[in-house]
């Protein structure tokens, strides 16, 4: 009974109770990828020392696919490439998802954009400079093989990660 009971709370709350939806396409909403990747390395801006644990640039292709579409994680390989390569800083400084290379956030909350392939991201900053500034970013997602994937982040000074990772 309590398996029924989970299970059905979870077809409710993900939406895969659609009919004809692929059980793992179904919990693929363009929300659901994006507030997973929060979910999973939400622990950058708590532990200041994770031993061990990769941080997002610096996870294997499969695990970037799990949020990324194909043409965004071919161009995050080849900065992090680039940075094995150097051993230096090439294009990106920071992580995207907290658009900080110091990440910081607290109040985050994940929302519905100006059509149903965006997704509205905003965090407030908790450390100077300037304390309290609010960040938001907007993710643009793609329907792929393997359910919703990001396809960009746009920034809020109006550039895009994959508009910066392609001026390398």
């Amino acid at each position: 009974m309590r398996r029924t009971f989970a299970a059905l709370f979870l077809c409710l709350l993900t939406g895969a109770c659609a009919p004809g939806a692929s059980s793992r396409e179904a919990v693929s909403s363009p929300a659901t990828v994006v507030a997973q990747l929060y979910r999973d390395y939400a622990w950058e801006i708590v532990l200041e020392d994770a031993h061990g644990w990769s941080t997002l640039l610096d996870e294997p292709r499969d695990v970037l696919t799990k949020y990324f579409d194909d043409p965004l994680v071919d161009l995050l390989e080849q900065d992090r490439r680039c940075r094995e390569r150097t051993r230096a800083i090439c294009t990106l400084d920071g992580s995207p998802i907290w658009y900080s290379n110091d990440p910081d956030a607290r109040r985050l909350t994940i929302a519905g954009g100006a059509d149903s392939t965006e997704i509205a991201v905003s965090f407030t900053r908790s450390q100077p400079p300037p304390d309290g500034e609010i960040i938001k970013l907007t993710y643009r997602m793609a329907r792929t093989p393997r359910g919703w994937r990001v396809h960009d982040v746009r920034f809020p000074e109006g550039g895009s990660l994959v508009a910066l990772l392609s001026a390398q």
